[in-house]
């Protein structure tokens, strides 16, 4: 006889609530749409899906369709009404009726020079882990290009006479850089068929620059740009359209090595790893528990925490002896395969002076490290946005980021910079919030740059915080369900969901619902929450979904993230994902208002 299995009783909760309890706001919708009757013909379906979820175009033939397609969905016989039950069931379908969908192709504007569109980067792409000790492989390349990623990164070193790609200086694991190239042409355009930049950090010997230029041609063949002698480097960049299906070939200098990053600004590691002295334990931020509750990572982090302050300690002190290592020479083979010339602010024939970045006659790329880029901010933020309206700027992660986690965009972002290179297996926030941006204009890789940074913008850096906000969106959740687990033994879960726009410094917002305490279809149609937003165009809406525990952390359910503008409105479901984006069968409930006014 087999040995008898025990379910929590939140389990067995979870097998009893089978029949689904419609919000209030569902009722009152289905009761206005079907007038008087007990269900929803075509007819009224479409009623509804043009007064109520603003698709004025439906009509019953739609609707039809639309019933067609649920039937099979959810595995019926076709369905030719909806009762309450049913209609509620027809809401929490992501495929029908979600918030947010992808368009089909871009829907903005492609003709405008490379400088007008923030590009989809990725950093050290082809890593599969950590900084340190992870494996090099083609795998995340193909991964990041099927992801929608436009910016591909790799850094060249020479290995028992071959050119490899690895992390440097550290005991990652090299992989082929003919193997790379030919990853980056087979998926180059499988997603998007707009231009991929390969960025080469170079750190080859004369003879094996030769050589790569010569297996760069050779592996790329047609879709490799060739910039005309007259446009290395441009006056100004080409257009995404212009560049259709075509691979760029970036240079990246040398990123500054860690002990120097750390030296120049010894409290950016405050911001990168939260063990150490002066961080708050127990929160990521003000609002939410950390993503990363393990305690095995948490004590790794804490071991790493102490090596790393004994670094720091002698590096500031050794400051003034710091030498960097000198930069490489490129050969005139290599030189010509150029289109984005790119430069430390250090290396730039305009030297920004007191922190203003001065543009010159040529479109170039500044490249510099998140703690950088806060040190120019602070001192001229203007300067920053007035150089980026005709040149690129990339900023990297801080080099302390071993755990391959990343910086917020946004900081790159709302100051004009084009490219935020993200390591995509972080799978942070942050890496949530970049994939949102760019699920964005037809998840091509490239969106546009909001007007208040581009050339026509008339108005200062510090003045967008007064502008009267002229979009809003407005957001109720209206229910939570399907949870893939249970998280309690002897109670039913408590649920909460935070609510976050990111954006422009003036428009990011925190909001959070209440605690709905013991419930496996919690309820929060009784809140609502209103974010009034000045600059829409770059704004991103982050949800999280946690379970309340009054003893231990709260537990994490699941997140998604949307571009503002593409928020559709009405009744919507919203499909959870998991930290590693992966979509979850966990589903919220809300109801969006997006639109200009009040």
């Amino acid at each position: 006889m087999g040995a008898i299995k025990c379910l929590p009783l939140s389990r067995l909760f979870m097998h009893r609530s089978h029949k689904r309890i419609p919000p209030r706001c569902v009722k009152l919708a289905f009761e206005q749409a079907a007038q008087g009757s007990d269900c929803l013909t075509p007819a009224n379906l479409a009623s509804f899906l043009r007064s109520v979820q603003g698709n004025l175009s439906a009509n019953e033939s739609k609707a039809v369709e639309m019933l067609a397609q649920f039937s099979a969905n959810s595995g019926d016989e076709q369905l030719y009404s909806l009762d309450l039950e049913k209609f509620l069931d027809f809401l929490l379908d992501p495929i029908l009726n979600s918030a947010f969908q992808v368009s089909a192709k871009p829907t903005q504007d492609m003709m405008g020079p490379l400088a007008h569109y923030y590009i989809y980067t990725s950093h050290n792409t082809y890593l599969t882990g950590n900084q340190l000790t992870s494996k090099s492989s083609v795998v995340p390349i193909v991964e990041a290009l099927q992801a929608g990623c436009r910016v591909i990164e790799l850094d060249c070193w020479e290995r028992k006479g071959e050119i490899m790609v690895l992390h440097g200086n550290t005991l990652t694991k090299p992989v082929r850089f003919e193997d790379c190239l030919k990853a980056i042409k087979e998926n180059a355009f499988t997603v998007s068929e707009y231009p991929v930049i390969v960025t080469i950090e170079n750190h080859l010997g004369l003879d094996l620059q030769e050589k790569a230029a010569r297996v760069i041609k050779e592996i790329l063949g047609d879709v490799l740009f060739l910039p005309a002698p007259e446009e290395r480097p441009p006056k100004q960049f080409a257009s995404p359209e212009e560049l259709k299906g075509k691979i760029i070939i970036s240079d990246t200098p040398p990123e500054d090595p860690v002990v120097e990053q750390v030296a120049d600004d010894p409290k950016a590691i405050m911001d990168v790893i939260p063990h150490l002295p002066g961080w708050q334990d127990g929160l990521e931020d003000s609002e939410s528990p950390p993503l990363s509750p393990d305690n095995l990572a948490y004590n790794a982090k804490k071991k790493m925490a102490m090596h790393v302050n004994k670094l720091v300690n002698a590096v500031v002190a050794q400051k003034e002896t710091y030498q960097n290592g000198c930069q490489q020479t490129k050969t005139e083979e290599l030189n010509k395969l150029l289109y984005i010339f790119c430069q430390k602010p250090s290396q730039m024939k305009e030297t920004p002076l007191n922190g203003e970045f001065v543009p010159g006659e040529r479109a170039i790329m500044a490249n510099i490290s998140e703690s950088e880029l806060k040190q120019f901010i602070k001192k001229n933020p203007g300067s920053i946005i007035q150089y980026t309206r005709n040149n690129l700027g990339r900023m990297y992660p801080f080099g302390l980021r071993f755990d391959s986690s990343n910086a917020d965009p946004f900081l790159a972002w709302t100051h004009g910079f084009q490219l935020a290179a993200v390591n995509m297996q972080g799978q942070d926030r942050n890496c949530w919030v970049t994939q949102a941006l760019f699920d964005a204009n037809g998840r091509c890789g490239y969106v546009k740059k909001p007007d208040v940074l581009l050339p026509r913008g008339d108005i200062e850096f510090e003045q967008i915080g007064t502008i009267t906000p002229n979009f809003f969106l407005k957001v109720k959740i209206l229910m939570g369900t399907d949870w893939h687990r249970s998280f309690d033994y002897l109670k039913k879960p408590d649920f909460y969901v935070k609510l976050v726009l990111h954006g422009m410094p003036f428009d990011h917002a925190k909001k959070r619902t209440e605690v709905i305490y013991s419930s496996l279809e919690p309820n929060w149609e009784h809140q609502s929450f209103e974010f009034p937003v000045r600059v829409p165009d770059i704004s991103v809406l982050r949800l999280e979904v946690w379970e309340y525990d009054r003893a231990n952390r709260d537990d994490f359910v699941g997140q998604a993230c949307f571009p503002v503008m593409e928020i559709k409105s009405g009744i919507r479901v919203v499909a959870l994902r998991s930290r590693k984006g992966i979509l979850s069968g966990e589903r919220i409930l809300c109801h969006f208002e997006v639109g200009s006014g009040n």
